[in-house]
Protein backbone atom coordinates (compact mmCIF):
# COMPACT_ATOMS: atom_id res chain seq x y z
CA UNK A 1 0.00 0.00 0.00
CA UNK A 2 2.81 2.37 0.93
CA UNK A 3 4.63 1.44 -2.26
CA UNK A 4 1.62 2.21 -4.47
CA UNK A 5 1.10 5.59 -2.77
CA UNK A 6 4.76 6.45 -3.20
CA UNK A 7 4.65 5.47 -6.87
CA UNK A 8 1.56 7.60 -7.44
CA UNK A 9 3.23 10.55 -5.73
CA UNK A 10 6.33 10.18 -7.91
CA UNK A 11 4.23 10.07 -11.05
CA UNK A 12 2.41 13.20 -9.95
CA UNK A 13 5.66 14.97 -9.14
CA UNK A 14 7.18 13.94 -12.47
CA UNK A 15 4.40 15.82 -14.28
CA UNK A 16 5.57 19.17 -12.88
CA UNK A 17 8.66 21.29 -13.51
CA UNK A 18 9.76 24.79 -12.57
CA UNK A 19 10.23 27.50 -15.22
CA UNK A 20 11.16 31.09 -14.31
CA UNK A 21 9.79 30.71 -10.80
CA UNK A 22 6.41 29.29 -11.91
CA UNK A 23 5.11 25.74 -11.87
CA UNK A 24 4.00 24.28 -15.18
CA UNK A 25 2.39 20.95 -15.85
CA UNK A 26 4.09 18.92 -18.54
CA UNK A 27 2.05 16.95 -21.02
CA UNK A 28 3.41 13.59 -22.10
CA UNK A 29 2.32 13.14 -25.72
CA UNK A 30 2.11 10.04 -27.84
CA UNK A 31 4.70 9.71 -30.61
CA UNK A 32 3.89 11.91 -33.60
CA UNK A 33 1.78 10.24 -36.28
CA UNK A 34 3.77 12.30 -38.81
CA UNK A 35 7.13 10.87 -37.76
CA UNK A 36 9.01 8.93 -40.44
CA UNK A 37 9.62 5.25 -39.65
CA UNK A 38 12.00 2.51 -40.71
CA UNK A 39 10.22 -0.31 -42.56
CA UNK A 40 11.18 -3.80 -43.69
CA UNK A 41 10.29 -5.96 -46.67
CA UNK A 42 7.54 -8.56 -46.78
CA UNK A 43 9.95 -11.52 -47.02
CA UNK A 44 12.27 -12.72 -44.23
CA UNK A 45 15.99 -11.91 -44.47
CA UNK A 46 15.58 -9.64 -47.50
CA UNK A 47 14.09 -6.31 -48.52
CA UNK A 48 13.70 -7.20 -52.21
CA UNK A 49 9.92 -7.06 -52.08
CA UNK A 50 7.74 -4.76 -50.00
CA UNK A 51 4.01 -4.17 -49.66
CA UNK A 52 3.18 -0.45 -49.49
CA UNK A 53 -0.12 0.39 -47.70
CA UNK A 54 -2.53 2.81 -49.36
CA UNK A 55 -2.20 5.33 -46.51
CA UNK A 56 1.62 5.60 -46.49
CA UNK A 57 4.46 6.93 -48.61
CA UNK A 58 7.53 4.68 -48.90
CA UNK A 59 11.03 5.87 -49.77
CA UNK A 60 13.67 3.40 -51.01
CA UNK A 61 17.28 3.80 -49.87
CA UNK A 62 20.26 2.08 -51.48
CA UNK A 63 23.04 1.69 -48.91
CA UNK A 64 21.55 4.59 -46.93
CA UNK A 65 21.13 6.95 -49.90
CA UNK A 66 17.66 7.97 -51.09
CA UNK A 67 16.73 6.34 -54.40
CA UNK A 68 13.02 6.75 -55.21
CA UNK A 69 9.45 6.61 -53.91
CA UNK A 70 7.15 3.59 -54.20
CA UNK A 71 3.46 3.48 -55.11
CA UNK A 72 0.90 1.54 -53.01
CA UNK A 73 0.87 -2.20 -53.59
CA UNK A 74 3.52 -4.87 -54.03
CA UNK A 75 6.85 -3.56 -55.32
CA UNK A 76 10.24 -4.99 -56.22
CA UNK A 77 12.90 -2.57 -54.99
CA UNK A 78 16.01 -4.46 -56.13
CA UNK A 79 18.33 -7.23 -54.99
CA UNK A 80 19.12 -7.27 -51.29
CA UNK A 81 20.81 -9.47 -48.71
CA UNK A 82 19.65 -9.30 -45.06
CA UNK A 83 18.62 -5.65 -45.39
CA UNK A 84 22.18 -4.45 -46.09
CA UNK A 85 21.59 -3.11 -49.61
CA UNK A 86 18.02 -1.78 -49.47
CA UNK A 87 16.20 0.03 -46.68
CA UNK A 88 12.79 1.69 -46.48
CA UNK A 89 11.42 4.78 -44.75
CA UNK A 90 7.72 5.60 -44.53
CA UNK A 91 5.45 8.47 -43.53
CA UNK A 92 1.67 8.57 -43.32
CA UNK A 93 -0.45 10.21 -46.02
CA UNK A 94 -3.38 10.77 -43.65
CA UNK A 95 -4.45 14.11 -42.22
CA UNK A 96 -3.20 14.38 -38.65
CA UNK A 97 -4.60 16.72 -35.99
CA UNK A 98 -2.40 18.23 -33.31
CA UNK A 99 -3.74 20.03 -30.24
CA UNK A 100 -1.46 22.80 -28.97
CA UNK A 101 -1.99 24.56 -25.64
CA UNK A 102 -0.38 27.97 -25.18
CA UNK A 103 -0.22 29.84 -21.87
CA UNK A 104 -0.07 33.60 -22.25
CA UNK A 105 -1.31 36.90 -20.78
CA UNK A 106 -3.78 39.41 -22.20
CA UNK A 107 -3.42 43.19 -22.36
CA UNK A 108 -5.42 43.56 -19.14
CA UNK A 109 -3.07 41.16 -17.31
CA UNK A 110 -5.27 38.06 -17.34
CA UNK A 111 -3.52 34.73 -17.79
CA UNK A 112 -5.27 32.52 -20.35
CA UNK A 113 -4.72 29.12 -21.93
CA UNK A 114 -5.39 29.00 -25.68
CA UNK A 115 -6.14 25.63 -27.27
CA UNK A 116 -5.30 25.49 -30.97
CA UNK A 117 -6.21 22.57 -33.26
CA UNK A 118 -3.91 22.16 -36.28
CA UNK A 119 -4.70 19.76 -39.11
CA UNK A 120 -1.80 18.93 -41.38
CA UNK A 121 -0.68 16.32 -43.90
CA UNK A 122 2.22 15.53 -46.22
CA UNK A 123 2.20 17.27 -49.60
CA UNK A 124 2.13 14.47 -52.21
CA UNK A 125 4.68 16.28 -54.38
CA UNK A 126 7.11 16.91 -51.49
CA UNK A 127 7.23 13.57 -49.72
CA UNK A 128 11.03 13.46 -49.80
CA UNK A 129 11.28 16.74 -47.88
CA UNK A 130 8.69 15.52 -45.36
CA UNK A 131 10.63 12.34 -44.70
CA UNK A 132 14.18 13.68 -44.58
CA UNK A 133 14.08 17.35 -43.54
CA UNK A 134 12.20 17.43 -40.22
CA UNK A 135 12.69 15.12 -37.26
CA UNK A 136 9.80 16.23 -35.00
CA UNK A 137 6.81 17.74 -36.81
CA UNK A 138 4.71 18.30 -33.70
CA UNK A 139 7.48 20.14 -31.86
CA UNK A 140 8.02 22.44 -34.84
CA UNK A 141 4.31 23.25 -35.16
CA UNK A 142 4.07 23.78 -31.40
CA UNK A 143 6.84 26.38 -31.60
CA UNK A 144 5.22 28.32 -34.46
CA UNK A 145 1.75 28.27 -32.87
CA UNK A 146 3.10 29.43 -29.51
CA UNK A 147 5.02 32.26 -31.18
CA UNK A 148 1.96 33.56 -33.06
CA UNK A 149 -0.45 33.30 -30.13
CA UNK A 150 1.99 34.98 -27.73
CA UNK A 151 2.51 37.81 -30.20
CA UNK A 152 -1.24 38.40 -30.75
CA UNK A 153 -2.99 37.89 -27.40
CA UNK A 154 -0.86 40.30 -25.31
CA UNK A 155 -2.13 43.15 -27.53
CA UNK A 156 -5.77 42.27 -26.82
CA UNK A 157 -7.93 42.46 -23.73
CA UNK A 158 -9.70 39.35 -22.50
CA UNK A 159 -12.96 40.34 -24.21
CA UNK A 160 -11.16 41.22 -27.44
CA UNK A 161 -9.36 37.86 -27.39
CA UNK A 162 -12.70 36.05 -27.41
CA UNK A 163 -14.08 38.34 -30.12
CA UNK A 164 -11.04 37.94 -32.38
CA UNK A 165 -10.45 34.21 -32.14
CA UNK A 166 -10.94 33.93 -35.90
CA UNK A 167 -8.26 36.56 -36.52
CA UNK A 168 -5.83 34.68 -34.28
CA UNK A 169 -6.69 31.43 -36.08
CA UNK A 170 -6.01 33.04 -39.47
CA UNK A 171 -2.66 34.40 -38.28
CA UNK A 172 -1.64 30.95 -37.03
CA UNK A 173 -2.71 29.24 -40.27
CA UNK A 174 -0.91 31.76 -42.48
CA UNK A 175 2.33 31.39 -40.51
CA UNK A 176 2.16 27.59 -40.47
CA UNK A 177 1.31 27.36 -44.19
CA UNK A 178 4.43 29.31 -45.11
CA UNK A 179 6.85 27.75 -42.61
CA UNK A 180 5.73 24.10 -42.82
CA UNK A 181 5.60 24.29 -46.62
CA UNK A 182 9.40 24.37 -46.57
CA UNK A 183 9.38 20.91 -44.98
CA UNK A 184 6.84 19.28 -47.30
CA UNK A 185 3.73 19.66 -45.13
CA UNK A 186 0.45 21.37 -45.93
CA UNK A 187 -1.79 22.95 -43.29
CA UNK A 188 -5.50 22.32 -43.82
CA UNK A 189 -6.84 24.28 -40.87
CA UNK A 190 -5.69 25.97 -37.67
CA UNK A 191 -8.45 26.85 -35.22
CA UNK A 192 -8.42 28.44 -31.78
CA UNK A 193 -10.95 26.10 -30.21
CA UNK A 194 -10.86 27.43 -26.65
CA UNK A 195 -9.65 30.32 -24.53
CA UNK A 196 -9.68 29.58 -20.81
CA UNK A 197 -8.81 32.30 -18.25
CA UNK A 198 -7.13 31.30 -15.00
CA UNK A 199 -9.29 29.87 -12.22
CA UNK A 200 -9.49 33.10 -10.20
CA UNK A 201 -10.88 35.07 -13.15
CA UNK A 202 -13.41 32.34 -13.96
CA UNK A 203 -14.57 32.29 -10.36
CA UNK A 204 -14.93 36.08 -10.30
CA UNK A 205 -16.94 36.01 -13.55
CA UNK A 206 -19.25 33.34 -12.13
CA UNK A 207 -19.88 35.48 -9.03
CA UNK A 208 -21.03 38.48 -11.08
Amino acid sequence: RFGSCTLAALREFAGWFFVAGTVTRTQFQQPSAMAQKQESGCLPCTNCFVTVPQDKYYAVENFGKYSHMLKPGLSFAGFDCCGCCIQYRSITSRVDQLMVQVHTKTKDNVFVTASVAVQQSVEPDNTVDAIYKLSDVHAQIDSYVSDVVRSCVPHLTLDESFEKKDDISNSVQQRLTVEMGHYGFQIHKALVTELVPNAEVVQSMNEI
